[in-house]
This record gives C-alpha cells, structure tokens and sequence, in this order.
C-alpha cells in the first residue's frame, strides 16, 4: 500500500545543506518501496550553494514543491525578531510555506501526516500550524535541540539586559505546545531522545524513535589509498562556536619542537569555512606552516574525494557532551576512514567511535594525554601498522537503506497499521 505523507524541510538538494541530503536519502528510498513523500521545501535563489552531484540522486517522480521566502532586510525588524523568536532570517518562509501546505492538503485528501524536520524550527511550526488546520498526524524530527540548544547566543539589545531569558521563554513555550500537539517524535540520536525526556517530562509517553543519520556505503574497489609517502590528515566542513581547532594545532607544534616529524612528512589539510586569515596567524606563531595546508571551502564530492585520498579524516568536537552526532561524521565513514575526533573523552560521539572502533579520541581538555596519542597514531601509521579502513561489516547497519526501513517500520506502521 503506497502512502502518502507531508516532509517538510527547510533545505533539499540541490542545495547541499545536511538536513536537505538526510531528506533526500530517506525519500528516494521510500520512493523505491511505492510510497509517496511530498516534500516541502525553499525556493532556489540565486546566490545559493548548490551541490550539483546531488541533482541526478533526486527521483523523477518525487513530488517537490519549492516556496519563495520574504527575505527581511530591516535591521531593525530582523532584530525584533531575532529578540523575541530568534527565527530572524528563517521566519520569512513560514507564511509561504504555510499557504502552499494548506494547498497540498487540501488538494491530496489522502496524505496520512505530516512530517516537520528541525532545525531550522519554524520546519515544526508549521506542521503545528496544518496539524491544527487539517487535523492530521504530526510528527516531528529532531536533529537538533531548540530552545536548551548549546549554541544559544545571547542577542544583543540595547534596551533590554535581561533579553536572553525572554527570548528563551517565548521560544521554550512555543516548543512546549507543539510538542504536546505532535502524535510521534523522531530524533538521530538516543541521546536526543533522554535530553528531550528530561527537559520535557510530559512527552515522556509519547511514542520516541532514533532514526539516526546514514551514510552511502562505498566499495572496497573504489577506496583510495595514500600512495604518497607524506602521511596526511584531512578535515573538511567547518570551524565555528565551541568547535576550535587550537588544541589539536597546539600538540602539532609540540610534536615539531621536539622533533618528533623530522623523520617523515606530515600534513593537516584544512577545507571548508573558517577565518582563513586567524587560523593563518595562529599556524604561524605555533610555527607550524610547513605542517599545514589551508584550503578553501569544496564542494561535497571534492571533500569526500579529498577524505577518501588521506590517511585519516579529522573531526573537531566541542568541549561539550553534545546529544548528537555531526552529519560530518557519516560523510567520513561512508568513506571507509577511521576518524582523528578532537573532543571531550566521555562524550557521546567519542563513545559512538570508541564503541565501533570508527577512531581515535585526543581528549580536548588534555594536551599532554593528547599528545601521547597522536604521537602513537603517527607512528603506528608510518610503520603501517594502522589500518585505517572500515570493513563492511562494521558499518552496514548504518546504511541508508537500512535508516528507510527503520522509517517504514517505526512511522508509516506505527501511523498507518494496514499498509
């Protein structure tokens, strides 16, 4: 039985955005199995980074309906929002997004729910807006947390001290009542899903899933090697908030003082987004530049090209136990490439590595333990005695084909029990 269903995500390919390629990978399988994601999305501007490698991946017959956005210009009406919702940007879609799913409901009288994925999470106040309209299931996904999020930033406003703590109580309220509204929660993390419980005791007895992110298996015969005799590390994505790469750059310039490198050739390559002129002047007072390449932002088959070529990919962590895992970190192992991950020890993305023997752990918060390690890894790999390469059966559970039918058997069976 073909179902029918609402997605509503605030990017998809061919714009390269995480959340977007999560999208795509779950609906054009649903789409092999016969059923039917609607998928809701933003227009396409002009100055926006696509990713055109994504565009032949997109089903014929998928339904996509791409909505314009109000883009607010006003600093001062941006920040009154960006004061009171912290949506700024974002809430500009939701009135065109809102009017276009009231016309696909209204006009497809067999969708069987609706599907809201966040962040951004005007995603979910729209699908509490149609569930209210329509009176149809809705179920919300998580890929973040939204109103206890890490990355909350203070606003700055010049007539009010207190701000934050306002702007964090209208958006806490406006996440309660959606919650309480939703018929299912979806996350990409089991800890999302105890963070979310313990913040939130009354959906305790709502139905909870972890449908975590997957990644696209690659073959054996299509693994490339370093055939250099220079032992290179590659990190791609990018750098910003509490995701600081000083530590890592810090034991590098020890290992050169001691004259650790002397022997072999070692570099860290650096792609994507990040304050190329600050990193520039922090490589060149650890006196590390003949160490590093810093390079530019690449599109997404480049970087994964670039990660399949080195030795070992680089992931920096917070010094924080965040709830989730990068999507980052997919990208990498569906590579086959054990990962270098720069962050707290205990975390729950260094006991995911540690669990499936994905890397290697240089603990954020303690340079002298770090150091031990990388010294280690260097030198198991100059000796080849490090394999770097994941093997099918360590990461076949986490395939995207296996992510779809945990979908189908967690939500459209749940939902819909005769399909």
């Amino acid at each position: 039985m073909s179902i029918n269903f609402l997605y509503i995500t605030y990017d998809f390919p061919p714009k390269g955005m995480q959340s977007g390629i999560r999208a795509l990978e779950i609906s054009k399988r649903l789409v092999k199995k016969k059923h039917c994601p609607i998928i809701l999305t933003t227009k396409i501007e002009k100055n926006t980074l696509l990713n055109h490698s994504l565009i032949h991946e997109i089903p014929y017959s998928l339904n996509i309906h791409r909505t314009p956005f109000f883009e607010i210009k006003n600093n001062y009406i941006s920040s009154f929002l960006n004061f009171f919702f912290r949506f700024d940007f974002y809430i500009g879609w939701v009135p065109f997004a809102y009017s276009e799913g009231r016309r696909i409901l209204s006009e497809n009288k067999n969708i069987k729910f609706i599907y809201a994925s966040g962040p951004p999470f005007h995603t979910h106040i729209i699908g509490y807006l149609l569930k209210r309209k329509f009176q149809i299931p809705l179920i919300l996904e998580y890929r973040d947390p939204w109103s206890f999020t890490y990355y909350y930033k203070k606003i700055k406003h010049r007539l009010q001290k207190d701000e934050q703590w306002l702007n964090r109580k209208i958006n806490l309220s406006l996440e309660k009542r959606i919650l309480q509204s939703s018929d299912m929660i979806i996350t990409v993390s089991s800890a999302l899903i105890l963070f979310l419980k313990t913040n939130f005791p009354s959906i305790k007895n709502k139905p909870l899933f972890s449908i975590t992110n997957g990644l696209n298996v690659q073959k054996l015969d299509n693994y490339d090697k370093n055939k250099d005799e220079e032992i290179i590390f590659t990190f791609t994505g990018r750098l910003y908030g509490k995701r600081s790469i000083l530590p890592l750059l810090t034991i590098i310039s020890y290992l050169k003082k001691e004259n650790f490198t002397k022997d072999f050739r070692f570099s860290l390559k650096i792609f994507g987004r990040y304050n190329k002129k600050n990193l520039g002047n922090i490589v060149k007072k650890l006196d590390i530049e003949d160490i590093m390449y810093l390079g530019d932002l690449i599109p997404r088959s480049d970087a994964l090209k670039e990660i399949k070529r080195c030795d070992i990919a680089v992931h920096i962590g917070e010094n924080i136990n965040y709830p989730t895992i990068a999507f980052k970190v997919w990208d990498y192992l569906s590579c086959r490439k054990k990962i270098l991950y720069l962050g707290l020890e205990n975390s729950y993305t260094a006991n995911f590595l540690k669990r499936n023997d994905f890397g290697i752990i240089i603990p954020i918060n303690d340079l002298i333990e770090g150091k031990k390690r990388l010294k280690r890894l260097l030198i198991d790999i100059n000796n080849n005695r490090f394999n770097n390469l994941i093997q099918d059966e360590q990461i076949i559970n986490f395939s995207w084909d296996n992510k779809a039918t945990i979908f189908i058997n967690k939500i459209i069976k749940n939902l819909v029990p005769n399909c």
